[in-house]
């Protein structure tokens, strides 16, 4: 239950629906979700830490491995979650943006999205309680990368996005998206009828366009089990903890 005089969060939609190919010389045809890691599932130490910092409902948009994910997962009650799922068909991806547009009746008026790949460890509830003071749209968590952990690609004006591109050049943002956003419902309902597959980035860069796009900066690096290398540095770093 949510602590006294805290909000609860709202619903996170989690993206697993890709064919992780960039995994597959480790994981073979195991969906990423599934991915041992720590002698565990990797969603099982993501649904863990998601309940941790406060998540009780738990939206996953699946495709490749569907079956296999929610079979493992059930209604989330050994996390103390609710998780329900929609999912795409596995042949025919519609994109991380496509994900959201067909998940809309099971969308709440404001939820989170991270991507089924990344294990964030910070303060979930600051980051949605700065996107509902914020009167944005929409909230990026940023990081100021530098160019270290992967490309830059975002710059920020106090409280807001001012630059977002997934192929910026090197130099040009000193930010990078840090895999978690929030939204209002209705932001997606614009895209309703957009064409399929379509990436997330679209929806963002519209957002920054039109000054609708609030920024959060977080001092927690990131983890993504997405590459090998990626998947090696989590591996040891839940192993010893």
């Amino acid at each position: 239950m949510p602590e006294v005089g805290k909000p609860g969060l709202p619903q996170l939609v989690i993206l697993a629906g890709g064919k992780g190919t960039r995994l597959r010389a480790l994981a073979g045809d195991l969906p990423k979700a599934l991915m041992p890691v720590a002698g565990r599932p990797f969603i099982d130490h993501q649904l863990s830490l998601l309940a941790d910092r406060g998540a009780h409902r738990i939206l996953l948009c699946l495709g490749v491995g569907a079956e296999q994910i929610e079979s493992h997962v059930g209604h989330g009650s050994q996390w103390g979650l609710h998780v329900d799922y929609v999912h795409e068909s596995a042949d025919n991806l519609a994109g991380t943006g496509g994900a959201l547009t067909q998940a809309l009746p099971a969308l709440e008026d404001e939820f989170g999205v991270l991507y089924g790949d990344s294990y964030l460890p910070i303060n979930y509830r600051a980051a949605y309680e700065a996107f509902t003071s914020s009167q944005a749209k929409a909230l990026m968590t940023v990081y100021k990368n530098q160019g270290r952990w992967d490309k830059s690609n975002t710059r920020i004006d106090g409280n807001r996005v001012s630059f977002y591109s997934k192929s910026a050049p090197p130099g040009t943002a000193d930010y990078i998206d840090y895999g978690l956003s929030y939204y209002r419902r209705t932001v997606i309902e614009k895209y309703r009828d957009y064409a399929t597959p379509f990436d997330l980035s679209i929806i963002l860069s519209d957002l920054v366009a039109s000054n609708d796009l609030a920024a959060f900066e977080v001092n927690e690096r990131f983890y993504e089990i997405g590459q090998p290398e990626g998947w090696a540095e989590l591996d040891a770093l839940l192993t010893t903890s």
